[in-house]
């Protein structure tokens, strides 16, 4: 059904669209300087000291370029290339893969477009209140700090009235790599996402590659299959729309911020903290198989209150959640990978 969705949406829009914002040379001016001089450059070589030092006749093809983007969402094949220089996490074995942390560099050019493409999105969910209010990141006016003190005051009310809050801190495994992307696609025909942009994303998303740079030597391209493209300024904000629509319940609260989810619920009754917050990992266990979200168990927890609720086995890969008053338990539920 997905599929067929995002199928049906790319053979019936026009090739070609006019009804958007166009981009001007001011608008890339400002974006340019706000680039940083001593950021490393991505596969094309070209770095921010070039950039910051274009001509207007050179900033005016650009702005030419993303207005034909826009018009006929086709983003260039050249800019979908990502440089990946692993980054080795401290105390950890060298000789590990794992250990490394692959940081992303996409061109700057790329991300100019990206800015452009990223303010018409916003302006969008903005004027149609599309991203839920649980979510404060990647939005204007909001921060962790903000979340933090809601969920503050949620247990501070508890406490305040004698109730006990239990929390369970999820934990979505390599969240921004494993997107389902005609899942993503298919949400963004459903939120009545301009089609331009759409049309946009969809050609953003599909056969984007990677290089890995070690040692000023650097591998061949490898395709990418899935996710929303590291180290970009689109990404976050697709992310977030790929879980806006995170089930929620009437007994427990929702805290997210980007892909960091928690949820929490109190009463003065220790049963029923733990019945709420199952019932809520039930629905959202069945909300992560549909649309292919993997949750790591071993970085998941529950807590009461200012106790940690102990293990009661170490989680399979693959396994569900639950809370009990002694633990988070695994179920039998499978949370695979996108495919």
């Amino acid at each position: 059904m997905v599929r067929d969705s995002v199928e049906k949406f790319l053979n019936s829009t026009p090739n070609s669209h006019t009804d958007f914002p166009p981009p001007h040379n001011d608008e890339l001016i400002k974006c340019i300087k706000n680039l940083n001089k001593n950021k490393a450059p991505g596969y094309d070589g070209i770095d921010n000291k070039i950039i910051l030092n274009l001509p207007i006749n050179c900033i005016t093809t650009l702005s030419i370029i993303i207005e034909n983007i826009m018009k006929f969402g086709y983003f260039p094949t050249r800019w979908k290339t990502a440089t990946v220089i692993p980054i080795l996490k401290p105390g950890k074995d060298p000789t590990d893969p794992v250990s490394y942390r692959p940081i992303s560099l996409l061109p700057s050019i790329s991300k100019i477009a990206e800015h452009i493409i990223l303010s018409r999105l916003n302006d969008h969910l903005e004027e149609n209140n599309i991203l839920i209010p649980e979510q404060f990141g990647f939005r204007k006016n909001l921060s962790t700090t903000h979340q933090l003190l809601r969920v503050t005051e949620f247990i501070q009310e508890g406490l305040n009235n004698k109730q006990k809050t239990g929390a369970v801190l999820l934990d979505i495994q390599k969240a921004f790599d494993r997107v389902w992307q005609d899942g993503l696609i298919h949400k963004l025909i459903n939120y009545n996402i301009p089609h331009y942009l759409i049309k946009i994303f969809h050609s953003y998303l599909s056969n984007r590659k990677f290089a890995v740079k070690v040692n000023n030597e650097i591998s061949q391209n490898k395709t990418i299959n899935a996710g929303v493209a590291q180290g970009s300024k689109i990404g976050p904000v697709l992310f977030a729309l790929f879980i806006n629509d995170i089930p929620k319940q009437f007994n427990t609260i929702l805290s997210i911020f980007a892909d960091d989810t928690a949820i929490l619920a109190r009463n003065k009754n220790h049963n029923y903290v733990h019945l709420a917050l199952n019932r809520h990992l039930k629905t959202l266990e069945d909300w992560f198989i549909k649309w292919k979200i993997q949750i790591n168990a071993d970085k998941t927890e529950a807590l009461v209150n200012r106790e940690v609720w102990p293990w009661l086995a170490p989680l399979p890969r693959s396994a569900g959640l639950a809370a009990t008053s002694s633990g988070v338990s695994g179920s039998e539920a499978a949370w695979p990978l996108p495919g």
